[in-house]
C-alpha cells in the first residue's frame, strides 16, 4: 500500500509565500499526500489563498485557529491528519517535485523507527539565487550528536506518526528552539537515522533577523540544553535511551551565545549584549581569541546578506555596532579589528569582488586569508 504523507504547514501572516509552497505539492511526482495548512490567527488573506487551492485539489485542507505559536499550529495539524509519515513544512519553504517520490522509495526499506533526513538548499527570498546546499551525514547514533547539533530544518526530515506520538509532540511553552527540543525527544524515544544524500527541499532565506528576540532565544537555548541530558517525562514510550547522560553542553551553549549576540548587536542592543556576554561567557574576556567570535555571523543574523546593496548595509550599519560592542567590553583596537575580520570576512570577500572584479578581488581575498591565518 502506498504511504500517505501528511504535510503540516503552519501559517501566520505568510499568505504571500503560500502559492510557492502549495504549488510544490501539486507538482509532486508522488501523488498520495495530504496538506494541512494551519492558519494560526493570521490577519492577512491566508484563508482566501488556501480556499483557492482547495478548489483545485481536495488534498489541501485548512484549519483555522487562534494564534498560539508554531508548536501549537503543528500540534493541531498532527491531530487532524491521516498520514503515517509526516513533513513539517513552513509556509515560506517548498519541496522539489521528486521529494515525496524519493522518500516513498526509501520507506520501502526502513521501519517506523527510522528518521529519514535529506539535503536542503538555501535560496534567496525572491528565489533568484542559490545561497548554499547542505547535505547531511548519516549518524550511526543520534545520541550524543544531537546534544550539540540542532539536527536540521524540520522540512528536511521525514518522521513516522509512531515516533511523533512517542515523543509527546511539540512543546507549546517554548518560544523558539521547539524543533531542537522535539528532535531530542525523538532521538531518546529510540529513533534511528537514514540519509538521502541529495537536496530535496528548499529553505527560503527570509531576512527576519531584525524581528527576532535574541534574549528569548537564548533563554530557550538554556532551557532545552539543561533538560537535554536528563530523562524526559514527556516521552510516552519505554526507552533505554531516555536516561541521564554525562555530556558537557557548555561548548554548544557558548556557540549559541555567540549566535544570539550577533542578532542582538545587529539590532543595536549594545548594552544588553554586553551584559549577556559578561553574565553567560564561560571564560574571562582576556582568554578569548578573535576567531572565537566568528559564530556571531550566522543564518540567524546576516550570514546570507550577499547582494551588493545588502553588503553595503552590513558595513555601514552593522559593522560599527560590533566595534562598539567590543570597545564597551574593553578590548583594544587591534583585537577589535581582528574579531571583526572573522565576523565579516565573507562580506568583505564579496565586497572586494564587487569592487575590483572576480580576478583582482579574488587575489586580494587570497592575501587577506593568508594574513588571517597568522592572526
Amino acid at each position: 500500500m502506498s504511504v500517505l504523507f501528511s504535510i503540516i504547514i503552519p501559517c501566520y501572516n505568510q499568505a504571500h509565500f503560500l502559492p510557492d509552497c502549495l504549488n510544490s505539492l501539486l507538482a509532486q511526482q508522488y501523488q498520495h499526500w495530504e496538506a494541512i495548512v494551519v492558519n494560526d490567527g493570521s490577519t492577512d488573506d491566508a484563508n482566501q489563498v488556501v480556499w483557492a487551492y482547495q478548489e483545485r485539489d481536495a488534498r489541501i485542507k485548512l484549519i483555522k485557529k487562534q494564534n498560539g505559536g508554531l508548536s501549537s499550529a503543528r500540534n493541531e495539524g498532527i491531530k487532524q491528519s491521516s498520514g503515517s509519515r509526516f513533513i513539517f513544512l513552513d509556509a515560506d519553504d517548498f519541496l522539489y517535485d521528486r521529494c515525496l517520490a524519493e522518500l516513498s522509495t526509501n520507506l520501502n526499506i526502513v521501519n517506523d523507527d527510522v528518521l529519514i533526513q535529506y539535503g536542503y538548499t538555501y535560496i534567496s527570498e525572491k528565489k533568484d539565487k542559490i545561497l548554499q546546499t547542505v547535505i547531511p551525514s548519516e549518524r550511526k547514533n543520534l545520541i550524543p550528536d544531537i546534544f550539540s547539533n540542532i539536527l536540521a530544518p524540520c522540512h528536511s526530515i521525514c518522521i513516522s506518526k509512531k515516533l511523533i506520538d512517542a515523543s509527546g509532540y511539540f512543546d507549546e511553552n517554548l518560544k523558539s528552539l521547539e524543533d531542537w527540543d522535539f528532535w531530542l525527544r525523538v532521538a531518546k524515544s529510540g529513533a534511528t537515522h537514514k540519509v538521502i544524500p541529495t537536496s530535496l527541499v528548499n529553505y527560503r532565506y527570509v531576512k527576519n533577523s531584525m524581528s527576532r528576540n535574541p534574549f528569548t532565544m537564548y533563554d530557550s537555548f538554556m532551557k532545552v540544553a539543561q533538560r537535554a541530558v536528563l530523562p524526559d517525562s514527556r516521552i510516552t514510550v519505554p526507552s533505554t535511551l531516555n536516561k541521564k547522560y554525562e555530556h558537557d553542553m557548555n561548548p554548544f551553549l557558548q556557540s549559541a551565545l555567540m549566535s544570539v549576540l550577533g542578532v542582538a548587536i545587529m539590532q543595536n542592543k549594545i548594552e544588553e549584549s554586553v551584559r549577556l556576554f559578561n553574565k553567560e561567557s564561560q571564560k574571562e574576556k582576556n582568554q578569548f581569541i578573535p576567531a572565537e567570535f566568528e559564530p556571531m555571523c550566522s543564518y540567524l543574523s546576516f550570514r546570507y546578506w550577499y547582494d551588493k546593496e545588502d553588503i553595503e548595509k552590513v558595513f555601514s550599519d552593522f559593522y560599527p555596532r560590533f566595534e562598539l560592542f567590543f570597545n564597551n567590553l574593553g578590548y583594544d583596537n587591534q583585537f577589535i579589528q581582528k574579531a571583526c575580520y572573522f565576523i565579516f570576512k565573507r562580506h568583505l570577500f564579496f565586497r572586494n569582488k564587487y569592487k575590483y572584479g572576480r580576478r583582482l578581488g579574488g587575489f586580494i581575498n587570497y592575501l587577506l586569508r593568508k594574513k588571517a591565518a597568522i592572526l
